[in-house]
């Protein structure tokens, strides 16, 4: 009878346990679909950074091409004035 009752207690102590890992379960389930939604939003506002940085570049490059064909046309006029002094 006594070792009928030392079961009944491994038993129960085992379903608390199988019952706290589930609360636990529960828990980092949740947590961890936050912070896969974090993750997803930290992702999504990076690639928008990148997309920014991207055109800030393209418009760089625009821009230092006009600059430098505004700098050979005023060489050019410059020269030309030159030429007919």
């Amino acid at each position: 009878m006594n070792t009928l009752k030392v079961l009944e207690e491994k038993v129960a102590t085992l379903i608390s346990r199988i019952k706290e890992l589930e609360a636990e379960n529960k828990i980092l389930t949740a947590e961890n679909t936050q912070l896969t939604a974090k993750l997803e939003s930290m992702e999504n506002s990076m690639l928008s950074d990148i997309q920014r940085i991207d055109a800030l570049d393209q418009e760089k490059a625009l821009t230092k091409m006009v600059v430098d064909d505004l700098i050979s046309s005023i060489d050019s006029i410059v020269e030309g004035n030159n030429d007919h002094e």
